[in-house]
């Protein structure tokens, strides 16, 4: 049974992981619309760039400073906000955001 276990194991280990899509990335992203209260503020038609200017992606003083945590704040944002994005719409979204500004090496 340990056997068999094990070489499962390593067979699921050897499959190539699914790249994330930075086009259906875009897509999700543009695509937000939520109802939120922002800073004393309610919105109907709340999205990304409500909160975050394009220009925050690329200040030198952004907290994304690599993949990892790209991939963090994005998670943190569609939870918090309830987007209701899939695991892998998160990591198309980061890595959309990736190819467009943060330029970080290849995802991992």
């Amino acid at each position: 049974m340990v056997k068999k276990l094990l070489i499962t194991a390593a067979f699921c280990a050897a499959l190539p992981a699914v790249a994330a899509d930075p086009d259906n990335g875009k897509e999700l992203y543009n695509e937000v619309e939520l109802e939120q209260v922002i800073g004393g503020v309610a919105y109907s038609d709340a999205n990304c760039e409500t909160c975050h200017d394009t220009s925050l992606y690329t200040s030198q003083d952004r907290k994304a400073t690599t993949w990892a945590k790209l991939k963090a704040r994005v998670e943190g944002c569609n939870t918090n906000l309830d987007v209701g994005w899939f695991p892998d719409e998160v990591e198309d979204v980061a890595a959309y955001l990736n190819r467009e500004f943060y330029k970080f090496p290849a995802a991992q």
